[in-house]
């Protein structure tokens, strides 16, 4: 499995029922709320995995570098693994060649160890990554394809009509982003580059579909404890395992008419997964605090 992404502001931005533009995201001062991506770059920066430049801006129809998607994408699998530049490990991985530990910028050293750690860059047959060199979309398809471990989705068709444009080794790339609708446009332009404020909607988009893989199974959550006439405090959500192998935390809304809190016990209640036709059991056991009291000899 890949790793344990927790629920919180970022499951639900991916749900679509909150926009951190309102309340979370701080802003740039050259992007508008009437901008096409407005809404994706602010989402992306409240996940930490885009940000802007010291002087408050964002730059959001500068041409996307290869060495901004390495710290965008290295930033993200961090965030997955809960780790952080300095412990996720990396022992035993070469560096590229033209990425070397002796580079000034630091960061892009480190998450370029972290990217090709974890399979999402793999760089040129001379062990080049290009850091300098733009970004074309057919190479995004494929690091966004590595790094939210998208899949061919049965049954669904891609539409794009330019794939004969593309390398041979990128097509099945783009079609996966096609289905899991990352990309929306027929015309998908492979060899040309994105912007950053098209990577960031690419990047949310990405984030989206990862998370609306199925769910494969949901792992048992703890059974809770309380005491007689006392309410216990219920678990918001439980975590699942997609069929991406992805573990994720959701809500989960609990049916309490199978307890009887004046009563000592083990209860079983049952809760539905949120957006999902899932149901699970919790058990719930009721103690009379003067049972579990020390017994005071005399």
């Amino acid at each position: 499995m890949k790793s344990i992404l927790k629920w919180g502001l970022a499951a639900v931005i991916a749900a679509g029922t909150l926009l951190p533009s309102a309340a979370f995201a701080e802003g740039f001062k050259d992007v508008k709320e009437t901008d096409t991506h407005y809404d994706n770059i602010l989402i992306a920066q409240e996940l930490g995995i885009l940000s802007g430049y010291p002087d408050g801006t964002f730059r959001p129809n500068q041409k996307l570098t290869r060495a901004n998607v390495i710290k965008a994408l290295g930033k993200f699998e961090l965030e997955m693994a809960e780790k952080t530049m300095d412990t996720y490990p990396v022992a035993g991985v070469k560096p590229f060649r033209d990425i070397p530990p002796t580079s000034r910028d630091q960061e892009l050293y480190k998450l370029s160890l972290v990217v090709k750690a974890a399979g999402i860059f793999d760089g040129d047959p001379n062990n080049d990554a290009k850091p300098a060199n733009l970004m074309s979309r057919q190479q995004m398809a494929k690091v966004l394809v590595n790094a939210f471990w998208l899949e061919d989705l049965e049954g669904v068709d891609a539409d794009v009509r330019d794939l004969d444009k593309a390398a041979p080794y990128f097509r099945d790339q783009i079609k996966i982003l096609s289905e899991n609708s990352v990309t929306n446009v027929t015309e998908f332009r492979p060899t040309e580059t994105t912007s950053r404020a098209q990577f960031a909607s690419f990047l949310v988009r990405s984030f989206d579909a990862m998370l609306a893989a199925p769910i494969e199974s949901v792992i048992d959550p703890e059974p809770v404890t309380t005491t007689l006439g006392v309410e216990p405090e219920l678990p918001e959500s439980v975590e699942v395992v997609l069929t991406n192998g992805i573990i994720a935390e959701t809500y989960v809304e609990w049916d309490t008419s199978g307890w009887n809190l004046s009563e000592v016990g083990r209860y079983t209640i049952t809760g539905e997964i949120w957006d999902a036709d899932w149901v699970i059991e919790l058990e719930v056991i009721v103690d009379d605090v003067r049972h579990t009291d020390p017994v005071v000899e005399k």
